[in-house]
């Protein structure tokens, strides 16, 4: 179903004459690790080492990990480049998953009732589709808006957990959004960052189905409620993630600032992955504000009491930003 592309790989091993290669592979691949390795040692003479560590991301990449091993290549599946400086080459491997966009439609179309504009969003393993998915549309005679790919989302409609600007600069123009992929995260952000309904079109089910208000509704209390909670803490742990695309260490210093002029105690805690068992340790911190990936706040940490914000939920409790112009227009940034 993935396309690991082993021969292009292969050809980047060879390209950069490397001996020593690790490869980093998100959980959903990581069944296919071992006859990718194989596959790849039989078309290079490199030594493939597989890293086993957390693969979140582009933002997560294994390079420290890669300079232990004195690995001369990283080769990233699942994600694509996010222009992060790396100490060592990295080779991104998208991992795309095809799907036939007339029977998609043909699921999500009644879902879509009134709307003639249509915006388009996908994750990095189904961009490649979205223009002939914006044909198909025309066919059924709609019109399909596409947002311009840019930063950290180089591709046309892409969308990240962390990252929804190929959306965000076309919301005002349609009537909604179709996102193909699985899951619910994508889809909760893409209803939080333009106020527009969202269906989801599930490639690898061929199912489709609405983003129920009710549950952005729900998100909606659940984080103000956190919010809410968070302002009444005394004590505060502002929590750094180390991975490379991840580390804001000067916002953090910043939130410590500012929450020191509020009258408030807090530290920075740093963090390669971020856990509810590791931030457990810290009991005396009564609430915890996350620099890292927003999907730890929002998803939330199983068996963590303490309330858990992302930066711009900060700036809401501080407020530096008003609820209303937030959520519903770039609530992740």
């Amino acid at each position: 179903m993935y396309d690991l592309e082993p021969q292009r790989a292969a050809d980047e091993i060879n390209r950069h004459g490397a001996t020593r290669v690790l490869v980093q592979l998100p959980d959903g691949l990581r069944p296919q690790a071992l006859a990718l390795a194989r596959e790849l040692e039989t078309l290079t003479s490199a030594e493939i080492l597989l890293s086993g560590d957390s693969c979140y991301g582009a933002c997560d990449l294994a390079t420290t990990q890669a300079e232990s091993l004195d690995a001369d290549l990283l080769i990233h599946y699942g994600h694509s480049d996010m222009k992060i400086k790396t100490s060592i080459p990295v080779i991104y491997v998208e991992a795309r998953v095809d799907y036939d966009p007339e029977t998609l439609l043909e699921g999500a179309l009644p879902l879509m009732e009134g709307w003639e504009k249509i915006g388009l969003a996908a994750t990095v393993q189904h961009v490649h589709r979205l223009k002939e998915t914006a044909r198909a549309l025309e066919r059924f005679g709609k019109t399909p808006i596409l947002g311009r790919g840019t930063g950290r989302t180089p591709h046309d409609g892409q969308i990240l957990g962390c990252d929804y600007t190929t959306a965000i600069n076309v919301a005002d123009e349609a009537d909604g959004f179709l996102y193909i992929g699985a899951g619910r995260f994508h889809p909760l952000g893409l209803a939080t960052t333009t106020g527009r309904p969202v269906v989801m079109a599930n490639p690898y089910t061929s199912t489709a189905e609405r983003l129920g208000e009710s549950e952005v509704m729900r998100l909606a209390m659940r984080r103000m409620a956190a919010i809410t909670a968070a302002k009444e803490a005394e004590r505060y742990g502002i929590v750094v993630s180390t991975k490379p695309g991840q580390l804001q260490l000067s916002a953090a210093r910043s939130l410590r600032d500012k929450l020191k002029k509020w009258g408030k105690t807090s530290i920075i805690i740093c963090l390669d992955e971020v856990s509810s068992l590791k931030l457990g340790n810290f009991s005396e911190i009564q609430a915890f504000v996350n620099t890292a990936c927003p999907r730890i706040a929002v998803d939330g940490l199983p068996d963590t009491i303490q309330p858990i914000l992302t930066t711009i939920e900060a700036e809401i409790m501080l407020g530096e930003r008003r609820w209303e112009e937030t959520w519903g227009r770039h609530y992740f940034g």
